[in-house]
């Protein structure tokens, strides 16, 4: 069974939906989960800011596949869509790089599993930005081309 991009577009988009209502409640009683934790406000100065930009990119997303469902893939909308989640994607490197510090020097932990875990995920967002980026410039080029043999036609 071969899958167009309008259908891929339906089902990652209800995908993304479906993990962004289950995301915000889980946000919601995040607090109530980890409320044994001794550093709650440290936990909870990074989980808030992260996860809020996170729904960004989700609901970015959302948008970008709403476009494929239209069969409709090189738009300049598509072209903001992508810059905009790549400036959330920065944002998140940023967040993680801030939390890093938070941890060694505000808290002094230096458990070895958050240190990774903190890096990984400050490396995994700056990869992801430029990888965003990079797709918003191409997709661009393409939509420039496409409206140049649009009026060729």
């Amino acid at each position: 069974m071969k899958i167009n991009t309008e259908q891929a577009g339906k089902i990652l988009k209800r995908i993304i939906k479906i993990a962004f209502l289950v995301a915000i409640p889980i946000i919601i009683i995040l607090p109530f989960i980890i409320k044994g934790e001794n550093n709650i406000i440290f936990y909870m100065s990074i989980i808030y800011p992260n996860s809020i930009l996170m729904l960004g990119i989700m609901y970015q997303f959302v948008r970008l596949f709403s476009s494929l469902e239209k069969n409709n893939p090189f738009t300049i909308e598509n072209v903001n869509i992508l810059s905009t989640t790549s400036k959330i994607s920065y944002s998140m490197s940023l967040l993680w790089i801030i939390d890093l510090f938070i941890l060694l020097f505000g808290i002094k932990n230096n458990d070895l599993n958050y240190l990774i875990v903190i890096i990984f995920l400050s490396i995994l967002f700056f990869g992801v930005g430029v990888a965003l980026w990079l797709l918003s410039v191409l997709f661009e080029k393409a939509t420039n081309y496409k409206e140049e043999n649009e009026l060729t036609i």
